[in-house]
């Protein structure tokens, strides 16, 4: 989908801008989420400018968002296919594809440290798996700047407030979050984002476990009644840079480059632009609007124990079923890399140009882009 724009004609250039130059390259990006989704307009948007000021503007990225290229679990294949050029990937969509970043990504990681978790997921992905890197390319494929999201929480229509309410409902999850159904005794169901809403609507789902934006984003707002306000893991990353194989190499090492300096400003744009303020508007809105939100209390909490005493061998035995040959360093690595980040923003402090140069000290800077 690479083509080459004339930035010169013999009849036009004299109302051309002197330093534009004299070709571009011109990629495409297809998002499945939303064309005005947050992530889309304020993360991917800016940081695609980024790059084109970087590069001269010799890389012109175009976003073309709604799932009109693929959709959420089409995006892998159709990045590998050069149908477009780069997307947005969730590895639990096509764990066969993706095993060991789907690894990462069965990892539940306990507590309400988004900063930590989002710095862990991107040291893991980018030092610490080079089955990761390995898999993107037999895929075709070149893959950067994981974002996360807030801990899981439940999402239901009707008005559950107990874990025997939960028993038994069906429950879309994803990642770890199936197993915390399962935990808990509730009925997992495999869904995407561009499913789920419907589902609920119809009451072929009960609740939907995930990120509490996604009352707005997905649109849950008019079919939730009830929020059970208990942090139920947090799982990642979707990698919002998942780049065709051939289209990265094409570029000069310069152009690459480019694309590496600048993914700590995306995944810090995605966190403070993007998932923070969202989760507050989601909240604010929600509660003019009557949803209901319930205080989880011990007997959540004791759930989140039971899965995190169980999880580890559990991903470990599944990710070596699916493929991935060595397991366990990355997730010791997953684990003693978010340990590490809550000390560094507890030491550094946890703003977004800390955590921007933190993202670049502590991982960026040490990614070889030509070797990706």
């Amino acid at each position: 989908m690479k083509r080459l724009l004339m930035a010169a004609l013999l009849t036009g250039a004299a109302t051309l801008p002197a330093t534009a130059p004299a070709t571009a390259t011109e990629l495409v990006y297809g998002s499945w989420l939303g064309v005005t989704n947050k992530t889309n307009t304020d993360a991917l948007v800016p940081y695609f400018d980024m790059v084109a000021e970087a590069t001269g503007g010799d890389i012109q990225w175009e976003m073309i968002g709604g799932s009109q290229l693929a959709n959420a679990s089409g995006t892998p294949e159709a990045v590998g296919a050069n149908m477009m050029d780069a997307g947005l990937v969730m590895a639990p969509y096509q764990p066969r594809m993706l095993p060991a970043t789907n690894l990462i990504f069965s990892q539940s990681l306990v507590g309400e440290d988004l900063l930590a978790s989002v710095g862990a997921m991107n040291e893991t992905l980018m030092l610490h798996c080079d089955e990761c890197h390995a898999e993107f390319a037999q895929n075709d494929a070149v893959g950067f700047a994981g974002y996360g999201v807030s801990p899981y929480l439940f999402m239901c229509r009707g008005g559950p407030r107990t874990i025997d309410d939960l028993r038994r409902m069906k429950i879309r999850g994803s990642g770890g979050g199936v197993a915390i159904i399962e935990t808990l005794g509730g009925t997992p169901i495999s869904m995407t984002g561009n499913e789920f809403t419907a589902a609920m609507e119809r009451g072929a789902l009960d609740c939907v476990l995930g990120s509490v934006q996604w009352l707005v984003s997905f649109g849950l707002m008019d079919v939730t009644d009830t929020v059970i306000d208990a942090p139920m893991g947090m799982g990642g990353p979707p990698i919002m840079m998942y780049v065709n194989r051939g289209v990265w190499e094409d570029m000069t090492p310069e152009q690459r480059q480019a694309h590496i300096d600048h993914a700590p400003d995306l995944v810090s744009m995605a966190t403070f632009d993007v998932q923070i303020p969202a989760d507050e508007a989601a909240v604010s809105q929600a509660k003019e609007q009557g949803i209901t939100f319930i205080e989880g209390g011990p007997e959540y909490d004791a759930v989140m124990s039971e899965r995190d005493a169980t999880q580890y061998d559990l991903n470990i035995g599944n990710a070596r079923d699916a493929g991935v040959e060595a397991p366990e360093p990355i997730l010791d690595a997953y684990l003693a890399s978010f340990d590490r980040w809550k000390g560094l923003l507890d030491d550094e402090g946890r703003d977004s140009d800390t955590f921007r140069r933190l993202l670049w000290d502590e991982v960026y800077s040490k990614v070889d882009p030509d070797a990706l």
